[in-house]
């Protein structure tokens, strides 16, 4: 067996080799020699496993001894019992083909007893040299589609400025069927993950959510940039840039925080206390991005206030704003200075209104998203989501 990339698979059996095997033939000078007096059969073997693929066997002939007549060549597998691809090989057609004959095959499942056969009718003559059974596996975890999330009984229209088809879809996929775990072993998801690691506290369902916007939904709309208030240690920001530059091309994503802890708060709403979430090495988190090669994201230090309007408004519209603030004053900012540069249909995520220490951030929501600019919710699990009318 020899490995080519990981996702790849390549046999190769000499005539001399004892998977090779024959009942009319004899074996001389590197060669499996098949006189035209003999019908039968000239090539059975190897019997090995395959994985989910698609593949090619591959039977070479020696040029010093030219074919004549044609045979009979197939694959199968489960000793003989399912027939997997079978092709009449003539020798013009050997010659043209640079002395080969060829089979193209393929499986969903893996493959067991996998047996290439070639088989003589009288009249054929020729020297094999060798087998060769190449391939690509099939993903062994393949990717979330659209047509994954369940059909819900909603019409898919947009009213009051939400889809509720789509909230639907996704809140109820994540919260009452197999849809997390599906997207656990989206390679896509896998590999944003694994970058993300422990400098992420959103939870495993919120981070589904977030691919299921980048993926699926944040391609509908016009073009916009993503931004996160509340980055921490930058785990967040880190997941949705590595999704952005598979899904959304030149899209950038913006993590603001102050990245020393939260400011002071107000004592009348929130429980949190100023200097939470500090402690995070700013200068080690970017040198981890630049190693990941993620050029479509940069942290902006410092007070919301003083930073996210004047960064926004170089960047130009957004079209996705995950606010990850437990604090009154952080969600009214983060959310009005990103009102005005939001695409028309454009996303915002609050990850905190529903937790039982943060109900200043439920009450900002409260007050600015639902009463005064009188939005309605899309979705409510894992998270509350919003559109821009």
């Amino acid at each position: 067996m020899e490995g080519g990339t990981t996702r790849s698979l390549s046999y190769r059996f000499s005539a001399r080799d004892g998977h090779m095997r024959t009942v009319i033939g004899t074996r001389r000078d590197d060669a499996i020699r098949i006189a035209a007096d003999h019908s039968g059969v000239a090539l059975y073997g190897p019997y090995i496993p395959l994985p989910a693929g698609d593949y090619s066997a591959v039977l070479t002939f020696a040029r010093n001894a030219p074919c004549r007549g044609s045979a009979i060549m197939d694959v199968c597998a489960d000793k003989g019992k399912r027939i997997l691809g079978t092709s009449t090989i003539a020798a013009a057609e050997i010659a043209e083909h640079g002395m080969t004959g060829t089979i193209d095959f393929s499986s969903a499942d893996p493959l067991t007893e996998v047996e290439v056969r070639l088989v003589s009718h009288g009249g054929f003559a020729g020297d094999i040299e060798r087998l060769e059974i190449v391939g690509e596996l099939a993903d062994p975890f393949p990717r979330v589609e659209l047509s994954d999330l369940p059909r819900v009984p909603v019409d898919n229209v947009v009213l009051r400025g939400r889809n509720l088809y789509d909230g639907y879809q996704r809140g109820i996929g994540l919260q009452f069927t197999d849809l997390p775990g599906k997207i656990a072993r989206d390679p896509d998801f896998r590999e944003a993950r694994e970058l993300a690691g422990a400098r992420t506290i959103l939870g495993n369902h919120n981070l589904c959510n977030i691919f299921l916007l980048i993926k699926f939904y944040l391609p509908r709309l016009p073009h916009g940039h993503i931004v996160e208030f509340g980055s921490y240690r930058g785990g967040g920001a880190i997941f949705m840039a590595a999704l952005a530059r598979k899904f959304l091309g030149n899209t950038l994503v913006f993590g603001f925080d102050t990245f020393a802890g939260m400011p002071p708060t107000d004592k009348h709403v929130d429980h949190h206390q100023a200097g939470s979430f500090g402690g995070v090495d700013l200068a080690e988190l970017r040198r981890y991005v630049d190693a990941a090669g993620l050029s479509n994201l940069e942290f902006v230090q410092g007070d919301f206030a003083e930073t996210a309007a004047a960064t926004i408004r170089k960047a130009g519209a957004v079209c996705l704003a995950h606010i990850d603030c437990d604090i009154r004053s952080a969600i009214q900012c983060a959310y009005d200075t990103t009102k005005p540069n939001m695409v028309p249909g454009g996303y915002w995520i609050l990850d905190d209104p529903m937790v039982s220490d943060c109900l200043g951030a439920a009450e900002a929501m409260e007050d600015l998203l639902v009463r005064r600019d009188g939005l309605s919710s899309e979705q409510v699990f894992p998270h509350f989501v919003f559109r821009q009318p």
